[in-house]
């Protein structure tokens, strides 16, 4: 398993696809911000080389099935197009067997432990009894996703923050600290909070701790235009996620 041989099979993957195209280049691109920062926590986690090297090859597939979403679609969404990423990602490489071409036997452990990290990252919640080791790169991915997808809101999208246009059902699982389902958001600031409420969903202190080095989600927050009636709600809102961030994931 060598990570320059899964990338070398990835740019030829992209050869099918224009990376002139600012929803191509822009997965692209957040592609290697992922599997840096998989790297990142890998260190922070003490993960040795071998565990390294599957930590970026996750990271360099973890998104595989959106380039083919946006070439079928022209859109950067499961819910508008009726196809999920991920699972067309693990479709993809595993059931027309092409995870051979990035150096992975497709019968090896670390096959199965790519499998369900990539399948699960984009989920509400990660799918029960999967084994302890397929569990903690699953988390990982989901994490490192995450701290990316701020950076990536707040250059490339315009998000609102409208008190009056909150569901009051949005807003209650974002007290509350639980998970929000996408396809129950009535209003672009309802998926403010959806993106908000991320901070909820992190696995590691480490990951914690690379998202405040990134200043992602700093950069995020400072792009989000706040309505001038809502900024007591934006605050309690804000306050949330810092304290989150600051008390971390616990013992």
């Amino acid at each position: 398993m060598d990570y320059n041989v899964a990338k070398h099979a990835f740019e030829n993957y992209m050869n099918s696809y224009d990376k002139k195209d600012k929803q191509i280049h822009l997965k692209y691109v957040h592609t290697y911000q992922v599997v840096d920062l998989m790297a990142e926590l890998a260190f922070r986690l003490g993960l040795d080389q071998e565990k390294l090297e599957l930590a970026k090859i996750i990271g360099l597939l973890h998104d595989i099935g959106r380039f083919e979403q946006i070439k079928r679609y022209g859109k950067i969404s499961d819910t508008k197009t009726n196809m999920d990423h991920a699972d067309y990602g693990c479709h993809y490489l595993f059931d027309d067997h092409h995870i051979h071409d990035f150096g992975i036997e497709e019968d090896s452990k670390e096959a199965e432990i790519i499998y369900s990290a990539i399948k699960n990252h984009n989920k509400l919640e990660i799918e029960e009894d999967l084994s302890e080791e397929k569990l903690f790169f699953a988390k990982m991915i989901r994490d490192m996703d995450k701290v990316d997808i701020f950076r990536v809101i707040a250059v490339e999208y315009e998000m609102k923050f409208n008190a009056s246009e909150i569901s009051p059902e949005i807003l209650k699982k974002y007290s509350d600290h639980q998970q929000i389902d996408i396809k129950i958001l009535k209003s672009e600031s309802d998926k403010t909070l959806l993106y908000l409420n991320f901070i909820n969903d992190i696995n590691f202190n480490e990951s914690y701790d690379i998202l405040v080095a990134t200043d992602n989600f700093d950069l995020f927050l400072g792009t989000v235009q706040v309505d001038e009636h809502s900024e007591k709600l934006w605050k309690k809102v804000r306050e949330i996620c810092f304290d989150q961030i600051n008390k971390g994931i616990g013992e």
